[in-house]
Parts: structure tokens; C-alpha cells; sequence
């Protein structure tokens, strides 16, 4: 069975994703929960809807996971000082440390451990990022 090119890359991320997981199974986290509080490590607050940005998911999606890490501990939502509308989330004391526990854990940051990448040569990884850009401005378009 030929598969569609875009079906080949999409099985790459999904058993890249899935090997990246299974990591984090013992740590009972999961690698958008980590995305997220590595995130939130870097900056003061994140609004829902960056966090539903960052994620490419739904606002609802969103807010499962915020209500996941906000019952983990590793998270405040709190009201926004200058827009009583939104919400404000930040990380918490908790939510630093499990990431501290974390390190050294394959994440989307962390190729060292499973780089799917690894079996090409770096003339191939560069021209496979250059068409991958090709593709991303296109469909930005």
C-alpha cells in the first residue's frame, strides 16, 4: 500500500508523539501538560487562548488541560487585573518542580534521546527543513 506523502509525515510526528509519551507514562503527565508548564516556566502568565494557540487545539481542549494541571497543582488561574473577562494562568511552586522532576525526560524540546531524524545526514536535514518551510509558508498563505 503507497501512502500519500502527507500520511508519511503525519505517521513520523504521531510515533515520534507516542514514543515521547510512553516516556512520560510513569511521571503521570502528559507531553501537552509538560509543553504547557514549560511554557508557563518562561513566561509570567499565558492567557487560555494562547495555550489553545500553542497546543493547536480548541479553546475547550484548552481548558481540559488547564483544569487537569490546575488539579495537579501545577497551575493558578486566576482573574486578569486589567480585563475582569479573562483569566490569567500562571505556574505554580508544584508545577516547577514536577518539571525539575522531569528533566532529562524525552520531551519535544529533548531530540538527544529519540531524534527521528537521527538517519539522515545533515545536508538531507537541511533540505528536508527547507522544503518543510516551503510547505509551511504555502499553506500560510
Amino acid at each position: 500500500m503507497k501512502l500519500h506523502l502527507m500520511n508519511k509525515m503525519g505517521r513520523v510526528y504521531l510515533t515520534w508523539t507516542r514514543k515521547l509519551q510512553r516516556e512520560l507514562l510513569p511521571y503521570k503527565i502528559t507531553l501537552k501538560q509538560q509543553f504547557v508548564l514549560r511554557q508557563l516556566e518562561r513566561k509570567a502568565f499565558l492567557y487560555p487562548f494562547q495555550i489553545a494557540e500553542m497546543l493547536y487545539c480548541d479553546r475547550p481542549t484548552a481548558s481540559v488541560i488547564i483544569k487537569n494541571l490546575q488539579k495537579n497543582g501545577w497551575i493558578i488561574k486566576e482573574k486578569d487585573p486589567q480585563n475582569a473577562k479573562q483569566f490569567r494562568v500562571s505556574i505554580t511552586e508544584e508545577g516547577l518542580n514536577k518539571l525539575e522532576a522531569l528533566k532529562g525526560i524525552s520531551g519535544p524540546d529533548d531530540l538527544d534521546r529519540f531524534d527521528p531524524l537521527k538517519c539522515l545526514n545533515s545536508e538531507e536535514k537541511e533540505q528536508l527543513d527547507q522544503l518543510m518551510m516551503k510547505v509551511l509558508e504555502h499553506m500560510e498563505k
